[in-house]
């Protein structure tokens, strides 16, 4: 298990996603504006998951060497080559799924939680899918896998590993990726505890102007309540000049519902404000300050 404090960029990929490399990086830059967090990296996910013995000899992992090796064999535009596809996309999903996993995991993760967090009852936290392949090349794997907002308790923890674990293996995300790839056995997961924190605005950034690339402008789409401007909300977007000189509103937020952590975990809905404007101008300020500052701190 890893601090999100000791992840950075150059770890995505390695050992972690991109998810928790990044988000590492940006807490090294800004401390006190990126929720404490833990990754459990790759390796503990082969090792829990893909490394338990499967019914048909030898490891998960073995069996599914063989079962890919199969499947190649097979013409992939015939009818065979779906069956056998999706009949083992549901095993591997029904495998890791049901993963329980051992007392040295659940020791090392309770020892890990109460490091980052200071206390045997950690609060709430987003269990983020973080893989070894949301960046292939004509693949992106955004949205495809499964994030569960705000678990609350250590066993529903456990239990909402072994989802986010197995959600590259839903029918969804398996048939976006594979044909994007070779050894598909070597898909791995790893996942970001995220602390769960009640934003009261939330949304992109997007450092410039996303109609005509301007770098002088940076382009905001923003909600009140966690999750803005996305899940189809009806957003605030704003297009925001560097200079201060100018923000022109695209749209305005509509959206009559708001969502904060709730005290025994998951999402509460609740209304909006109403209010005509989101970003009032000293948070413009700040989203212009920031904006200012990110090149230098978190280079391409």
């Amino acid at each position: 298990f890893v601090p999100l404090d000791e992840l950075r960029a150059s770890d995505s990929g390695r050992i972690v996603g991109p998810k928790a490399a990044k988000l590492g990086e940006l807490r090294k830059h800004y401390p006190q504006h990126v929720s404490r967090g833990v990754a459990i990296p790759f390796g503990l996910f082969r090792e829990e998951a893909l490394e338990q013995p499967h019914s048909a000899g030898g490891t998960v992992f073995d069996w599914m060497v063989g079962q890919y090796a199969e499947l190649a064999a097979i013409p992939s535009s015939s009818l065979e080559h779906a069956q056998k596809a999706e009949s083992l996309r549901a095993e591997i999903y029904d495998i890791v799924v049901n993963t329980r996993v051992s007392t040295d995991f659940r020791n090392k993760l309770q020892a890990a939680m109460k490091e980052t967090f200071g206390t045997d009852s950690p609060p709430g936290v987003f269990v983020r899918s973080d893989t070894n392949v949301e960046d292939l090349a004509g693949f992106t794997g955004a949205g495809l896998n499964l994030t569960l907002p705000n678990v609350v308790g250590f066993e529903n923890l456990l239990d909402s590993i072994s989802r986010v674990w197995a959600s590259p293996f839903t029918a969804r995300a398996f048939a976006w990726r594979q044909s994007h790839m070779t050894q598909p056995e070597h898909v791995y997961t790893s996942i970001l505890l995220l602390e769960s924190v009640a934003s009261d605005k939330s949304g992109v950034l997007v450092t410039q102007d996303i109609d005509t690339g301007a770098r002088d402008i940076v382009s905001v789409a923003v909600n009140e309540g966690l999750g803005g401007a996305v899940d189809g909300q009806a957003a605030e977007s704003l297009r925001i000049a560097l200079d201060g000189s100018n923000v022109q509103v695209l749209a305005t937020a509509t959206a009559p519902w708001l969502r904060r952590p709730g005290p025994d975990g998951g999402l509460e809905i609740l209304p909006s404000s109403g209010s005509d404007t989101v970003l009032q101008p000293a948070e413009i300020e700040q989203v212009i300050e920031f904006s200012r500052h990110l090149p230098d701190k978190f280079p391409s």
